[in-house]
Order: C-alpha cells, then structure tokens, then sequence
C-alpha cells in the first residue's frame, strides 16, 4: 500500500465452491466497478466438516498471498455484502490506521463479539470476534495462520480471535453477509434469518458503544 489512495488496490481472496454459480454472480456484483480492489478467486477446498474446509481454503488463500509477496490481503467469502457505510476512502484510511496501532486482523463487520473498546473514530479493538465475510489480514498473521494446526472442533473466526494480535472492526460496519438460506460452513447457521439477526445484535451493541464514548468525548473538549 502506498500514500495516494488512487494509487494502490488491496488484494482480494474471494473463497467460492464452483458449483455456487448463484454466490459467484452475487459477490461479482458487490464489486462491480469498485476498482480499488484486485479480485484472486480461490476454489474452495470441500470437507465433511464445514468449518474446516473454509480454513483449509483460507490457508490456500494466505499461500497465495505469500507467493504474490502480498504485505496485506482481504479473505472474502461469497456471501459478503458492501454496506451503505462503504467507501474507498473510510476503508484505506481504518486499513492505515489499523495497521499503525499494530493490529494483525481487521474486520469490515463482525455478528458477534466479546469485549470491544474505541481505538479510534470509526474502530474498535475486540477480544473475540463472529464472522470471517471480510477481513483485512495483515502480513504478520500469515505465517501464524499456515502454521496452526486446525483441529475438527475449531472455527475459523475462533482461531483467528486466539491468533491475530489486537483484532479490530471497522463501525459503522461496511460488510455484513447475505442470508441465503443455506450455509456451507455450519447447519445452524443455514436457520433462516440467523445469520441477519447476528449482524443486527452485533451492529445494535457497538451503536450503544459508538454512541456512548463519542458523547463523553465530545463532552471532555468542552
């Protein structure tokens, strides 16, 4: 990444399964004409443990990013969608600062969290975190990730909270994931409107949090 926002693009590793043409074409739109991004599609590795071939997927993403000599790349599943919220310039500028605080992981919208604290105006660090739709990895965390060794029980957005050092959103969020009805990871989250009501509990608890530490902020300048 350079110092001109019009001069860079972010690495983008959109994981698929070939056969999810209505998710290929979904996420295709997303980022239709949104040319601050270089989309790579990585065909996703299939398991009878959902949870484990999308990190078996995610490794072959963050091999590909090492190959490419990526400082940075975004992992992207197919059912990611770009908020109201999203611009180029709200996410160069959380990706930049982010990384300055030294933040390994970055996320574009969390359906659940822990703890989260303000680290700045539109950022919060999370002790844990749901949802792995769109997330900015930083170079420090790709080695640790290849080098984990996933076990059966593990989730990816759980190994992730254990591994990537000070783990942040971005909120208002600018991903949230699409409810297709059907999830390739977990059954439970296939339960109509499940994962929409995640987002919203998550969107609806950092709003208080948003709200609250700006006012005092705000507050303690008079």
């Amino acid at each position: 990444m350079g110092t001109n926002n019009s001069d860079f693009y972010l690495p983008v590793y959109v994981i698929n399964l070939k056969e999810r043409t209505e998710r290929r074409q979904h996420i295709e739109e997303q980022f239709q004409g949104k040319v601050e991004f270089a989309i790579h599609w990585i065909e996703a590795i299939e398991h009878s443990i959902g949870a484990v071939g999308l990190w078996q997927s995610m490794l072959k993403a963050v091999q590909t990013a090492i190959d490419k000599r990526d400082d940075i790349m975004i992992i992207c599943e197919d059912d990611h969608i770009f908020t109201p919220a999203y611009n180029k310039d709200y996410l160069f500028a959380n990706i930049i600062g982010a990384n300055a605080q030294g933040s390994e992981l970055l996320s574009g919208g969390v359906g659940g969290f822990g703890t989260a604290v303000p680290v700045d105006t539109n950022r919060y660090w999370m002790d844990w975190f749901w949802s792995t739709q769109f997330i900015i990895i930083f170079k420090p965390l790709f080695q640790k990730i290849l080098d984990y060794d996933f076990k059966d029980t593990d989730t990816a957005d759980g190994v992730l909270s254990v591994l990537a050092k000070d783990k942040m959103t971005i909120y208002p969020f600018i991903s949230v994931q699409k409810d297709f009805g059907y999830s390739d990871v977990t059954v439970y989250n296939g339960t109509p409107g499940m994962i929409s009501n995640y987002f919203s509990q998550a969107n609806y608890r950092l709003r208080m949090i948003h709200h609250v530490s700006h006012k005092f902020k705000e507050q303690a300048k008079r």
